[in-house]
Parts: C-alpha cells; structure tokens; sequence
C-alpha cells in the first residue's frame, strides 16, 4: 500500500512536470476544427504516464516478458514521435501491424490452436485496442478516466502492473480534468491501449475461451464501442477511417448534454456498468455469453443509431 501512495504522489509530480516539458520542448496540441479545445495545451502527458510504467516494472518485472515490454516501449516511442513530429496515420498503422504480428510469432501466442489464425487474431485485436484507445482520447478526462477503469477491472486477474498504470492514470487525470492543463497526446494513448491489449490477450491465453474474449471486450467497451460505430459511419459516409472528425459518440452525446463535465461522468458511470457486466459475463458458459452479451451490443447499437451517434 506505501508503495502504491508513494507511486500515486510521485505521478501527480512528474505529470505535473510533464506539462513543462511539452511547454519546453513546444509539444503543443493546438485547436483546430477536429478538436474541442479552444486554446493550445501541452500534449506530453503520456511521458509521465509511460514514467510510472517503467518505475513499476522495477517492482514487478516478471508481470510481462521482455518481447512485451519492449513491444510497449516502441509503442510509446512511436506515439511519442508523433507528438514531436506528427507521423503520418498511414505510417503508424503499418507500423503497429508490423510490431504486433512480430509480437504474436516471438511470444507464440495461442488461442485457437491454429497458428496463422492465432497470429492474425492476435494482430488484430492488439492495433484495435491501440488504436481505440486512441480515438477515444478526445475530451478531457475521457482518456485517462476509460483506461483507470479498464485497468482496475484487469485486476480480477493480473493484479501488479494494472494496478501501477491504474495510478499512473489517476496522477495524470489530476492535471487532465477539465479544464484540462495537459493533455496525454498519442504517446499516453498508444501506450495504454497497448498495455490494455497485451494484458487482455495474456488473459485470453490463459483462458481461452468465448466468455473470457466476450468479457475483456465488455471491460473495454468504451473505446471499442467508439470504435464500432465510428467506422461504420466514417464507411458510410464514404470517408477514410484515418480522418479525424466531431462525429465520435461522445462528441454527440456532449451536443445532447451540453454538460461537459456531465459527459464524462456519464461515460466512466457506462464503463463501469459494462465493466461490471463483463465480469458476469466470465463466469458464465460461453454459449450465455455470447447470447447476452451479443444482446446487449445490439441494443447499445441501436441505441447509438437512435441518438444520431453512427450519422454524420
């Protein structure tokens, strides 16, 4: 517990001196038409969060193997570049796909014993995670307090590393929460989609089956839930997945609110409710599972196809 006190302090602080970082190294997200804010704010948060994870992994280093750390570390890296640089969408993507399918040959990751579909399987849902964590990462809070939640509810298996980046986000969301000082930028948000991908397919490794992929996906609804309806109105309004826009969910449920800070609630209040549900969901047989859980995300679709969140 003194560790974790200790971990938490220390990441306000170097969230906080992330903030003159970005100012000093001019690590800026400034506004634009894709974007809510209205005033340039530092996008270096990622590096305080990345922090805390290397400063865990001295406590608790056997939590992943080398090939996963340092599949994270290039993650951040590559995230963090962008920040300094701005890499090309295209260019990150085909990277991420490079990284992950290394990934899944060198850790022979298996799930259905069948090695170029495991491979796949893993690739997939391992840039989908990155990448959802990603386009989520669009008002403040939201981010930080999605990756908290998904992080704690991880717990219910692996309790050391995501409880360090649980505490890591906690720090950050002390100077992210609207009105935001500092934002986590591409590092912090590939980094944790990332660690919240390969933690999910270590559990889905060792419990292999429908109800166990059906929950971890439940405890990470929010992003993918973004995710799902994002490409299915970016598809068809015939416009390229990579482009930026105001259309997410959340966004649309803002314009619905008006209450910023209401939004947010409401969308930690949804994932801890689906968070909850996917525990449930792992205790029961696959066949349940999948019937109440393919349930539940219909009607969350046409929820979200009633509330104008999949039009442009």
């Amino acid at each position: 517990m003194i560790l974790y006190i200790g971990l938490f302090i220390f990441s306000i602080s170097i969230s906080y001196l992330s903030i003159l970082l970005g100012r000093k190294l001019n690590i800026i997200d400034n506004p634009s038409l894709e974007k809510i804010h209205s005033n340039p704010i530092p996008r270096s948060g990622g590096v305080g969060i990345f922090l805390i994870f290397l400063l865990g992994m001295l406590f608790f280093h056997k939590s992943l193997n080398i090939y996963e750390s340092l599949f994270l570390i290039l993650i951040f890296l590559l995230g963090f570049i962008d920040d300094l640089r701005s890499v090309p969408q295209r260019i990150k993507f085909i990277t991420e796909i490079g990284l992950a399918i290394l990934l899944g040959v060198i850790t022979s990751w298996r799930f259905s014993g069948i090695f170029l579909l495991d491979i796949l399987f893993f690739a997939f849902y391992l840039v989908g995670s990155i990448n959802a964590m990603n386009e989520i990462d669009g008002m403040d809070g939201l981010a930080g307090g999605v990756a908290l939640i998904s992080s704690l509810f991880l717990t219910h298996w692996f309790k050391d590393m995501p409880i360090i980046v649980a505490i890591a986000c906690l720090g950050f969301l002390i100077w992210n929460f609207h009105p935001a000082k500092i934002f986590m930028g591409d590092g912090g948000s590939l980094f944790l989609g990332a660690f919240i991908g390969i933690t999910s397919l270590k559990i889905l490794s060792s419990n292999p089956s429908l109800s166990t992929l059906i929950a971890l996906i439940f405890i990470y609804s929010v992003p993918v839930y973004d995710s799902f309806l994002t490409v299915i109105r970016r598809l068809y309004s015939r416009t390229s997945i990579f482009k930026p826009d105001l259309g997410h969910f959340y966004n649309k449920l803002y314009d619905i609110t008006g209450n910023y800070i209401g939004t947010v609630m409401i969308i930690y209040i949804f994932a801890i409710v689906l968070g909850l549900t996917g525990l449930y969901l792992y205790k029961i047989s696959s066949v349940l599972a999948v019937l109440i859980g393919g349930s539940i995300w219909g009607i969350l679709t046409y929820l979200g196809y009633r509330l104008g969140f999949i039009t442009t």
